[in-house]
């Protein structure tokens, strides 16, 4: 049964998303230059992650059903190596050229916490890891460990969905103080449902795959997130819900085909991981090179993107795929 194939060119497209944003908010950073793209919401490519995995856990969780440690060891496996790998790179960084690292520093508590998935604040009081991007990790790790508690009920769905709610609802009321409950209990998780609720539409015959209808929803997603994103409405909204429109372009709607961009979905979660390393290394030896202006500073962008994109493959083929656990695929029910 063919792949999910639009659900991969999402996981890509938001990659490249978060990359973008980072790498123009890098340029902009070192040469003082406006670029012109600032109102596009370059990092909410992290919200259709979350509603993508709410989609695809959903899907697979009906495999272990009553069986919730196995469950959550397959998640363990697919996320953890390749996370490790990376955080133990960032550590041995921060030894060797601890004035390497941009707005990081040796901080064993957050180190420890940081393998654990354990939410940590930073003396900034920024709560992330020692990779700073493995906040979005933490929040997975969480929703993983929920929804392996509701497999041992019936209606795991409705009770995943439910404590999403609940927890977002008595963060509200009660506002405590502690890291790890200000983090667990963010509105941003109600986006896991979003894609929860995606997937039992999508199981439950909600398909019409047509190229017409996913274009036009995944432009009126793309839309609304840039509207949306300059208004004061909560995340989960201004984001969540475009972001799950966006999803919806990439399942409900995306008809059945083949792709030969599907290696950059596969590496999508290697080109998160690895995106800040390559451009903090492109900030250092390449930037300076380039001509001052307008015109360097694109030509910076460019190449960092191409270049974080290419390592990213590279990191997809050497290390994950042989080592690590293999790319979770989708297939039609």
């Amino acid at each position: 049964m063919p792949r999910l194939v639009g659900l991969q060119l999402l996981r890509a497209f938001a990659a490249i998303m978060v990359l973008i944003g980072h790498t123009i908010a890098e340029t902009e950073h070192y040469t003082s230059i406006n670029l012109g793209l600032d109102y596009i919401p370059w990092t909410r490519g992290v919200d259709i992650f979350f509603v993508i995995s709410g989609f695809i856990i959903t899907l697979s969780a009906t495999r272990f059903v009553n069986r919730p440690f196995a469950f959550f060891w397959r998640r363990v496996k697919r996320v953890a190596p390749l996370y490790y790998f990376f955080t133990t790179l960032m550590v041995i960084t921060l030894i060797a050229l601890p004035n390497g690292p941009k707005e990081t520093v040796f901080d064993l508590g957050q180190i420890i916490s940081s393998y654990g998935f354990f939410p940590f604040a930073r003396e900034d009081g920024r709560i992330a890891p020692v990779i700073s991007l493995g906040w979005t990790l933490n929040y997975e790790m969480f929703f993983y460990a929920l929804f392996a508690l509701s497999l041992c009920f019936n209606k795991s769905v409705q009770l995943i969905c439910a404590t999403l709610v609940f927890l977002c609802t008595i963060g509200v009321f009660f506002p405590f103080g502690a890291v790890q409950w200000v983090f667990w209990t963010n509105q941003i998780i109600l986006e896991f449902g979003f894609g929860i609720l995606l997937a039992k539409a999508f199981q439950a015959g909600c398909k019409k795959p047509d190229w017409v209808l996913s274009g036009l929803c995944f432009l009126t997603g793309f839309g609304l997130l840039i509207i949306w994103d300059a208004t004061q409405l909560p995340r989960f909204i201004a984001a969540g819900v475009p972001a799950t429109i966006i999803v919806a372009a990439g399942t409900c709607f995306f008809p059945a085909s083949k792709s030969p961009y599907l290696i950059l979905g596969d590496a999508s979660y290697g080109l998160y991981l690895s995106h800040r390393f390559t451009l903090r290394l492109m900030t250092l030896l390449l930037l300076p090179l380039l001509p001052a202006g307008i015109f360097g500073a694109w030509i910076f962008v460019g190449l960092t993107v191409i270049f974080a994109i290419g390592v990213a493959v590279l990191v997809h083929i050497c290390i994950e795929r042989p080592f690590f656990a293999t790319p979770h695929r989708v297939r039609f029910s």
